[in-house]
């Protein structure tokens, strides 16, 4: 898996502040319907066991690998005021005005 966090993501994604075994947690969810549709989501989540871990630019990245499995081998993440982050792949926009958001503890 490749993971690209552009600049203006970096710099609000280290404004947070994690404690130890927390990252920020790219969610791919599947949503079982009549079409196939997944769900992204960003939030910052404490490790489980079937996550990989990764850090890029000193941001913690959380991925399961049930969303591994739903999500392109490679995919940026950026930031815009107004709009959010953007998660997205060479060919495809998967969703914009994420939301980073605590897990309840």
């Amino acid at each position: 898996m490749d993971i690209e966090i552009k600049e203006a993501a970096i710099e609000q994604l280290l404004k947070m502040n994690y404690e130890e075994n927390e990252g920020v947690r790219i969610e791919a969810i599947y949503v079982g319907s009549c079409s196939i549709y997944v769900e992204h989501e960003l939030k910052i989540d404490n490790k489980n066991e079937d996550d990989e871990r990764f850090i890029i630019a000193g941001v913690p990245i959380l991925i399961s690998s049930e969303s591994k499995k739903h999500l392109p081998d490679k995919v940026f993440l950026n930031y815009s005021d107004g709009l959010g982050y953007k998660l997205y792949s060479d060919d495809e926009t998967l969703r914009y005005n994420l939301q980073l958001k605590r897990v309840n503890k």
